[in-house]
């Protein structure tokens, strides 16, 4: 991640309307304890799945709707790199002055296929909630 500072040695938002007056790093910090924090509710969630079906589904729908769109495989990610490639692109809305979507950012990023592994856990998740086939 490359950010010209100008304002001196640590980089900080000024535009941004969620970030303004922030370091970079102090929200790199948030940013890493927020993801770590819901990939262990993830987790505990889905070690609760068979017998509180209707509340991980609740649960895991929220924290999937936060963080997939920055990657599909957030809960397994390392919360570091994940803050990375959010605080990336926050600051390139800093940058632009502008609140263009992620979605702008994943489609000029070269794609990767997802490993085996990986593949079989999205599917066997898209069935469980009845998702299977919709991409």
């Amino acid at each position: 991640m490359s950010m010209d500072a100008r304002q001196g040695i640590a980089p900080r938002f000024i535009w941004h309307p969620e970030y303004a007056g922030r370091l970079l790093l102090d929200v790199r910090e948030e940013l890493v304890r927020e993801i770590g924090a819901d990939q262990r509710a993830y987790a505990l969630a889905m070690e609760a799945a068979e017998s509180r079906e209707d509340d991980v589904l609740a649960s895991v729908l929220r924290l999937e709707k936060r963080w997939s769109p920055y990657d599909l495989n957030w809960a397994e990610a390392d919360p570091g790199q994940l803050a990375d490639r959010i605080l990336e692109w926050e600051w390139q809305r800093e940058q632009r002055h502008e609140l263009f979507p992620f979605s702008e950012m994943r489609e000029s990023a070269p794609r990767q296929a997802a490993p085996p592994a990986q593949a079989s856990w999205l599917d066997w998740l898209r069935k469980l909630f009845g998702r299977a086939g919709q991409d």
